[in-house]
């Protein structure tokens, strides 16, 4: 019995050798090196060609490059002994300046199983010119930016910030600062009001988030007026966040202590265009009066006021929370963001989570 398996395997093997395609891949090479190429030239590609020397046909079974901004193509149809093939290599430089290796394993149903090509080479910079210093377009004028981001502004407080504007056209643009209509707590001074072709001015922008008087993230825009030919009115964006300045407490002040019975809940498993709601509770531990400044919910969910927006200490009142699953599909995750007057935690953010099913008949 020991003799017959020992017999049964030698066969299999020698059938499995007998299988095995003879088919043999042979490169020209295996390597390239583009040397220096210049960013704006565009993709530089290079062809690896290859020769069947073996005796059964062989197949590219798969190519893929080492990273995205090399692209590959190759021989898609099985090559026949004697016959030759090709993987050709494509490398971007756009935004890529500097040395590169990259890499393309190529597999086979033949031999060798894996073989590995190879490009190098180095991409010089292209000059820079006024599309990357300042690449927000509108009309004829460009911007470094026209989201004018302030950070952090405490609540009582200013800060400032600024972005440069310049002129691609061919005739002087005049900003109108009297007619762009700004939110009350925005303040806009040009450097000049006149912006010259192929001229960059700067823009200086204050926030005053007393005038403001709100809380959190904000966002806000306004319509820059110009007599340019082309889009007058350029549309700016501005954003801050507000925190109160808790630096005006002396250091042995009293103060408030914010806690929540729970920062999330989960409905679980709900169906579409249903709402579902949850209460979180607040609670005041600290010495002092909590005040709370502000309850926002993200979209998919809305947030009530709570009950009382200042707690004595020892008081807790409430906030109820709904979500309604309108048409969402799968796992939804939601926020509300409570901002008090706690140094210690300012602001929280409260947490609802649903996985949302198909209705049923739809």
């Amino acid at each position: 019995m020991k003799k017959l398996i020992f017999s049964i395997g030698l066969l299999i093997c020698s059938l499995g050798l007998f299988a095995q395609k003879n088919g043999k891949l042979e490169f020209e090479k295996t390597q390239h090196a583009f040397g220096k190429i210049k960013e704006e030239a565009g993709p530089a590609e290079i062809v690896f060609k290859f020769k069947n020397t073996g005796s059964d046909p062989i197949t590219l079974t798969s190519v893929k490059a080492s990273c995205g901004c090399t692209t590959p193509d190759w021989t898609k149809e099985p090559i026949q002994p004697g016959k030759e093939g090709f993987v050709k290599a494509s490398y971007n430089p756009r935004n890529r300046p500097g040395k590169f290796n990259k890499s393309v394993t190529v597999k086979t149903d033949g031999q060798p199983e894996i073989a590995m090509l190879r490009i190098s080479g180095e991409v010089i910079p292209r000059p820079k010119g006024p599309k990357d210093f300042y690449p927000m377009e509108v009309g004829n004028l460009r911007f470094k930016s026209t989201h004018i981001v302030f950070g952090d502004v405490v609540h009582n407080g200013k800060d400032t910030a600024s972005t440069l504007v310049y002129n691609q056209g061919e005739n002087v643009v005049n900003l109108n600062v009297a007619a762009s209509k700004l939110p009350s707590h925005i303040k806009m001074e040009p450097e000049k009001t006149t912006v010259s072709p192929k001229e960059a001015v700067r823009i200086h922008f204050t926030y005053d988030a007393s005038i403001k008087n709100d809380w959190g993230y904000n966002f806000d825009y306004f319509k820059l007026a110009t007599d340019d030919t082309d889009t007058p009115e350029k549309r700016i964006n501005l954003s801050a966040t507000i925190k109160e300045n808790f630096n005006d407490l002396p250091a042995d002040a009293k103060k408030a202590k914010v806690r929540f019975d729970k920062e999330s809940h989960n409905f679980g498993t709900i169906q579409q265009k249903t709402k579902v709601s949850t209460t979180f509770t607040i609670f005041n531990d600290g010495d002092a009066p909590l005040i709370i400044r502000k309850s926002k919910a993200s979209c998919g969910c809305t947030a009530s006021r709570p009950a009382k927006m200042e707690l004595a200490p020892g008081e807790s009142t409430h906030i109820d929370v709904t979500f309604n699953s309108g048409n969402f599909k799968g796992k939804q995750k939601k926020s509300v963001t409570v901002i008090c007057n706690d140094p210690s935690k300012p602001s929280t953010t409260l947490w609802i989570e649903s996985n949302i099913e198909e209705a049923k008949g739809e």
